[in-house]
């Protein structure tokens, strides 16, 4: 039973080494000299101003969400662009790809229609949520 697992069992124990003696090293030999200069919010060469606890715009998360969409979309399609190189029906691996382009871009359409790339946004003639 146990030998079934063997390459599993020394991965998880190779992980968890691999994983743990950097932080027990780290607390064994980083220096301990703590000052109130380093313990400030930002070790920057510049003295904090202000509340570290800054509200940000909504526009913000909603263009870096559409952006992480397209960078994985293009992560992606590095792999298939690979895979379509070497296939044995050319056609079909096309059609997947642009089957895939196609639903990514569709994504893109839908924000566009809902106006979430707009950076000025305008909320005249919207009707409010009854609560």
């Amino acid at each position: 039973m146990f030998l079934d697992f063997h390459a599993v069992t020394v991965f998880l124990i190779t992980g968890v080494a691999m994983v743990c003696t950097p932080m027990i090293m780290g607390v064994l030999f980083r220096p301990k000299n703590s000052y109130p200069e380093k313990d400030m919010p930002y070790e920057c060469g510049e003295d904090p101003i202000g509340d570290a606890q800054v509200r940000f715009d909504m526009r913000f998360y909603t263009i870096a969400l559409i952006f992480i969409i397209f960078e994985v979309e293009i992560a992606l399609m590095f792999p298939w662009a690979r895979v379509f190189k070497g296939a044995e029906n050319p056609p079909l691996a096309l059609g997947a790809g642009l089957v895939f382009a196609f639903i990514v871009f569709l994504g893109l359409v839908v924000d566009w229609a809902k106006g979430d790339l707009n950076w000025v946004k305008t909320f005249r003639n919207k009707r409010r949520v009854q609560e």
